[in-house]
């Protein structure tokens, strides 16, 4: 994606009208929220345990992952679900759905107008439990997306403006989104550009510079979706992978291959 224009797609039907959760990818959104209320700072410390318990339910982190002096940063480039999880009670049960819908065009049900096709523009539900929020937090608890919303994201969370997604220039579209502030995309352009250096998405990277990522492991009945979305340039990509058993190892390598190809 280049400023909302869909550069190119693959498995359309997935890849526009998919309805999957979209693991930690999503922490892009949450991230900004807590940024923008002015809950945490990238340098806020906020440690990272193994494991953390939501009314009785235990909950760790990929591979046991524990990081007790971590800061924000560390816990968005490293993907703990544990640390993001824990700042749960600092937000309203609704509040972020109402924030993916006012500043990143989620929820909407306008975006089909602008692609042309019956593509579905993501949904984040009000939480209607801690158990339901602390997922939520993560990517999970009803959460759905697909690539064009994430990659959609990506481009949002780059400008700070909603573009919204077109197949055709001169199509109509949806407009009613508020920017976010600046200190906010900043901010979330160098945590994902940590995530691609010295984070989740380090091993994918590596030689090849200017890129931003964020990596997801989304869990789905048994078994789990690989994720990844990131920048380089002016080019945004999302790529999922049906039983992919991580977003680095499943989805880093296409990722790669596609913005080597697409950017200088």
């Amino acid at each position: 994606m280049r400023n909302g224009e869909i550069v190119s797609t693959v498995h359309r039907q997935a890849g526009m009208s998919g309805t999957v959760a979209p693991g930690s990818t999503f922490k892009i959104v949450t991230s900004a929220l807590l940024l923008q209320r002015g809950i945490v700072t990238a340098s806020t410390k906020l440690p990272c345990p193994k494991f953390t318990t939501v009314n009785g339910q235990s909950i760790h982190n990929v591979g046991f992952m524990e990081m007790p002096n971590a800061t924000f940063r560390d816990n968005f480039a490293h993907s703990c679900n544990t640390a993001f999880i824990n700042l749960r009670d600092r937000i309203k049960d609704d509040e972020l759905s109402t924030f993916s819908t006012r500043y990143f065009g989620l929820n909407s049900d306008a975006w089909k107008v602008a692609t042309g096709q019956g593509s579905v523009d993501g949904v984040v539900p009000p939480a209607h439990n801690a158990n339901e929020k602390a997922a939520q937090m993560m990517g999970q608890g009803g959460l759905v997306m697909n690539p064009l919303t994430m990659a959609s994201v990506v481009a949002t969370a780059l400008t700070g403006k909603f573009h919204q997604p077109v197949l055709e220039r001169g199509m109509p579209v949806h407009k009613r989104s508020e920017t976010l502030p600046p200190a906010v995309t900043k901010t979330i352009r160098e945590m994902m550009i940590a995530c691609a250096t010295t984070g989740s998405a380090a091993s994918v990277f590596q030689g090849m510079p200017g890129v931003g990522a964020k990596t997801g492991t989304a869990e789905v009945g048994d078994g789990t979706n690989g994720w990844m979305v990131a920048f380089r340039a002016n080019i945004a990509v999302a790529v999922y992978v049906e039983g992919g058993d991580s977003g680095s190892g499943a989805a880093g390598p296409i990722v790669r291959d596609y913005l080597s190809a697409v950017t200088p």
